[in-house]
């Protein structure tokens, strides 16, 4: 599992905050340090973060977000 962020992005820090109360291992990105990052985010179709990424399905609207991490940790 990856999360694709940003350095300043208060959505982001709020997904990364709800996967870490969740116990749930993910890979954090800062698109901001890594070009191949960024271009993967815009090549699956994505102009903004938090992406997250779980098996090759992306979620990237906070309520998709929300919902897939409440399915994992369930």
């Amino acid at each position: 599992m990856k999360l694709y962020t940003k350095t300043i992005c208060p959505k982001c820090l709020w997904v990364k905050s709800e996967l870490e109360t969740a116990n749930l291992q993910v890979e954090v990105i800062n698109i901001d340090h890594d070009e191949n990052a960024k271009q993967t985010v815009v090549d699956a179709g994505f102009l903004a973060v938090p992406v997250l990424e779980v098996n090759g399905e992306w979620f990237a609207e906070p309520s998709s977000i929300m919902d897939r991490i409440a399915e994992l940790s369930a």
